[in-house]
């Protein structure tokens, strides 16, 4: 089940955001909102922005290392950032 806002890659390799949007239906007074959530396919910008962060995170991966990815507010770069460790205590 996806989620608004969500990203998914593609079959194709693409990149999508789930983005929600109401359905409207000519003629019909009382039909309600209908809401459906579709996977838009993201600009070429974006499209290798994210990219480029995969193969990152795959590569940080393989070699044992987490990290989270943050999108900049302005939404022109993605950043890698480690994971905080977490401390696990035991009784």
């Amino acid at each position: 089940m996806a989620y608004d806002g969500e990203l998914v890659k593609m079959q194709n390799g693409r990149w999508a955001r789930f983005q929600r949007c109401q359905v409207y239906r000519p003629g019909v007074t009382d039909a309600g909102e209908t809401m459906l959530l579709i996977a838009v396919e993201l600009e070429d910008r974006y499209q290798q922005l994210l990219d480029e962060a995969a193969d990152s995170l795959a590569e940080y991966r393989s070699q044992g290392v987490p990290v989270q990815v943050r999108l900049a507010p302005d939404a022109q770069a993605i950043t890698l950032h480690p994971e905080a460790s977490v401390s696990v205590s035991v009784n």
